[in-house]
């Protein structure tokens, strides 16, 4: 029989680490309606700033690899020496604009969720509750 991790393992709770660090504005939600939330705010369209970053990232990166001209390698090793330094690039110059847009998808949906108000609704009843104090107090 194979051994079976317990759900809350430190795996598990590194995740919800490194996504409260990426996504703070999770920690508005419970935490079994993260995945549901993300996914629909991962398909948000791209503004044209994300569009910009991308296509400028993936430039830079194209012509930060271009490859010699006259290097002796084979063409196979070559390619992959390239996409192996691609990635690490491809993810610096472009993965912000990425988080980017999932963040700016998640803003929308708790907006949505929160009907129309982008604050925590928590928050806003505190806030109704010490105007409705402080306006009976100067009565």
């Amino acid at each position: 029989m194979a051994y079976r991790r317990p759900p809350d393992d430190a795996g598990a709770r590194i995740g919800r680490l490194l996504r409260l660090l990426a996504y703070p504005r999770l920690r508005d939600l419970p935490p079994d309606q993260w995945e549901g939330i993300l996914n629909r705010a991962r398909n948000t369209e791209f503004d044209a700033i994300e569009w910009a970053g991308i296509m400028a990232g993936v430039a830079f990166a194209a012509f930060a690899l271009r490859s010699g001209a006259g290097e002796p390698e084979s063409l196979f090793t070559r390619y992959l020496g390239q996409f192996v330094l691609a990635l690490p690039l491809l993810i610096v110059l472009v993965g912000p604009f990425f988080l980017r847009r999932t963040r700016r998808g998640l803003d929308l949906e708790l907006e949505k969720r929160n009907g129309g108000h982008s604050w925590n609704r928590a928050y806003e009843r505190q806030d109704r509750a010490s105007r409705h104090s402080s306006s009976a107090r100067t009565e």
